[in-house]
Formats: C-alpha cells, sequence, structure tokens
C-alpha cells in the first residue's frame, strides 16, 4: 500500500487507489489468508502526522501484520533526480525513529510488525546514508523504544 494519501500514490505512481488495498484485504481475509501490509515512511511531502494516519488506517484494515519501510533513494531513479535537483530531503535517523514510534502507538497490539526498517542496496544508495548501518539502525531503535517505554498499540483506545 505504501500509504493512504492519494496525492503520494499519484507521486510515486503506485497506480492504484486506495480501494484496491481494501477489496483486496476483504477478498483475502475471506479466504483464511493472512495480509500483511507495506507502509514507506519519509515519502516526499508527507508530514509525520500523515504518515501516522497511514499507520491507523492499516490497522484497521484488517491486515495481520505490517512491514514500515524507511525511504531509500537510490542510483538512477527520477527520485534520485530530484533528490540531487534540492526537491526534498530524506528523514533523519532521530525523526525517522519518532515517527516510528508513533506509529506503533496507534497499530494494534495484535498486529505483527515483520519490520521496521530496510536496507537499500549499498552499491546504489544515496540517501540517508546512515540507512546503511543496519546494526547501528537497530540499535538507536532499540535504545529509543526502552528509553521512551514504547508500547504498541497504546495510543488506541481500551
Amino acid at each position: 500500500m505504501q500509504t493512504i494519501h492519494d496525492a503520494t500514490a499519484r507521486y510515486i505512481r503506485r497506480g492504484y487507489p486506495l480501494s484496491v488495498f481494501d477489496n483486496a484485504v476483504r477478498q483475502l481475509k475471506a479466504l483464511d489468508i493472512h495480509v500483511v501490509a507495506h507502509m514507506i515512511l519519509g515519502l516526499p511531502g508527507e508530514t509525520p502526522d500523515m504518515m501516522v494516519r497511514t499507520a491507523r488506517y492499516i490497522g484497521q484494515s484488517g491486515a495481520d501484520g505490517i512491514k514500515l519501510h524507511l525511504l531509500h533513494v537510490l542510483s538512477g531513479t527520477d527520485l534520485a533526480e530530484e533528490y540531487a535537483a534540492g526537491k526534498f530531503e530524506t528523514m533523519t535517523l532521530d525523526a525517522y525513529i519518532s515517527v516510528l514510534e508513533e506509529c506503533l502507538r496507534v497499530l494494534p497490539r495484535e498486529m505483527v510488525i515483520h519490520r521496521m526498517t530496510g536496507d537499500g542496496a549499498k552499491r546504489s544508495l544515496i540517501a540517508p546514508m546512515w540507512s546503511a548501518d543496519k546494526k547501528r539502525v537497530l540499535n538507536a531503535i532499540n535504545r529509543r523504544f526502552l528509553s521512551d517505554d514504547l508500547e504498541q498499540g497504546s495510543a488506541l483506545p481500551v
């Protein structure tokens, strides 16, 4: 799915409206097939609030799990050209973890978190370069989650 926001979906050329995701989840669940949605954090033009709204939507969609990804700018892509032209910035590690925490707080406790970050191929990664050091990223996420006493679903009504 990547995002619930139409303007962003057009920008990334997702190629289908949100209703296709909704229908797919319903049809797969009717067949008792587990559904895992993908979401990209840091898409150009999206605010932290927009990202949290996407996470909340996924949490209410009926999906069983989620994979949260960080936007990577890779060489040889249209996105790389726009990044080089200064049309957008990628997230800092601190900003990423902050948004990640807010997203997890609005996801149901029973939803399986399959991924909290991803890595682009180092040979073609342009930005953010901090994402290439996976051990550092995972350690930073772990430290913040512990210090902030993060609890999945804590922002949802009981």
